[in-house]
């Protein structure tokens, strides 16, 4: 985006919905928003907890010519599966015990707006059934009723799910996923653009410093260039809980890499209180002189610089291990024979001989590659699959399918 009237549907972004990037990658997906919004096309948007789809959501709905009409939000994995259809569809009075009365549903309360279906990988099927005809027609009827109404609704969906895959499993039923895939949107995870950080930081740390009434300090580059190294498996949502919270404890006051250190001691050194108060020397074990003496400021530089360099290894070994996952799955689909594969990082002519036939086969390789994973982080699904390079979801299934759900 460089013409002025994209620059001030970025600001407005910004300034209205709180959607802040500059990165490639995000700016991509911006514009898809941007294209999208004045039409009325159903709109699917997918990516990982925490990146922003409810937000993006509500953008599309504000720079659509449905504005002036109701937004609606439902988290359908909220809402028990009996209460579900009844909360979209509206019921009449006596349609079922408890009610009391006549209700209009969610698509009712969203005639001439939007309606945001949050979590759509969890509807029950029989439910998918009725939405599916209200995208096609307009057309539904309440619970208990008779009468078939009319509703001119525009509605956006999101999962975290892959629906390709439970359409598969026939959790999903695929024709309803064509007719909410008519567009596209997927928003990467923080990780994929770290390079949006700083602006992030800015702009959580100004509205929650503009809240407190205080003014906000900055932050140092060492700081950021921390901040931009962390996983945030929990994407925006995480960084803003994050900045929110330290910028109120600390009353806007300017983030250094030792204030860093008291609120992400997983990933930086303990912060110990006693240290920093004491005026005592600490003694040391070996004895320096003088001229050996280090500068504090530096050891401590040069530890961040070691932290950071072994984060980067071990990101690096986890895509490699994805890697290695995806490449295993893509050769069992071709069905091409894996020559000879162990737990052994190098096999030579002497350790070939002890090999036995099950050595060679596909599934015991990942049923050891899952063993070894789990045990590695001490039966921890969500950091094995993470690991391995699949989802949760994929692992459960594995497990079961090797019978390994006793052990793990």
């Amino acid at each position: 985006m460089t013409s002025n009237e994209d620059q001030n549907i970025l600001h407005l972004l910004q300034l209205r919905y709180g959607i802040v990037a500059s990165s490639p990658v995000m700016m991509t997906t911006i514009q898809r928003l941007v294209q999208v919004a004045p039409t009325d096309l159903t709109t699917l948007i997918t990516g990982e907890t925490g990146t922003g789809k409810e937000v993006f959501a509500h953008a599309i709905h504000g720079l659509s010519k449905r504005r002036k009409y109701p937004f609606v939000s439902v988290n359908c994995a909220a809402i028990p599966e009996t209460l579900l259809e009844s909360e979209l569809f509206g019921h009449e009075k006596g349609a079922f015990t408890g009610a009391v009365e006549q209700r209009k549903g969610f698509f009712e309360s969203a005639h001439q707006g939007t309606i945001f279906l949050d979590e759509i990988g969890e509807m029950p099927i029989a439910t998918q059934v009725k939405l599916l005809r209200v995208l096609e027609s307009g057309e539904f009827i309440r619970l208990g009723s008779s009468e078939m109404r009319r509703v001119d609704v525009r509605v956006i969906a999101a999962t975290n799910r892959d629906l390709e895959y439970e359409v598969r499993q026939g959790n999903f039923r695929q024709d309803l996923y064509f007719r909410l895939n008519s567009v596209h949107i997927i928003i990467p995870p923080l990780r994929r653009h770290p390079a949006d950080i700083p602006l992030l930081v800015e702009y959580f740390a100004q509205r929650v410093c503009a809240k407190i009434d205080v003014e906000f300090e900055g932050i140092s580059e060492e700081a950021l260039a921390i901040l931009e190294n962390l996983p945030w498996q929990g994407n925006i949502r995480e960084l803003r809980n994050f900045i929110e919270t330290l910028a109120t404890l600390e009353q806007g006051a300017f983030i250094s890499t030792d204030l860093l250190r008291k609120y992400i001691p997983p990933v930086l050194p303990a912060y110990d209180e006693q240290l920093h108060s004491s005026s005592r020397p600490t003694a040391a074990i070996v004895h320096v002189g003088e001229s050996q003496r280090r500068d504090p400021s530096q050891e401590m530089d040069l530890i961040y610089r070691t932290l950071l360099e072994l984060r980067n290894e071990v990101s690096d070994v986890k895509r490699g291990m994805a890697l290695i996952m995806d490449e295993i799955v893509h050769l069992r689909e071709e069905g091409v024979a894996i020559s000879k594969v162990t737990e052994s990082p190098i096999i030579t002519q002497e350790n070939t001989a002890i090999l036995s036939d099950e050595d060679y086969r596909l599934d015991e390789m990942e049923r050891k590659l899952i063993i070894s994973a789990l045990k590695r982080f001490e039966g921890n699904r969500r950091m094995a699959a993470k690991t391995l390079g699949i989802s949760e979801r994929t692992l459960y299934r594995k497990l079961i399918d090797y019978k390994l759900t006793e052990l793990y």
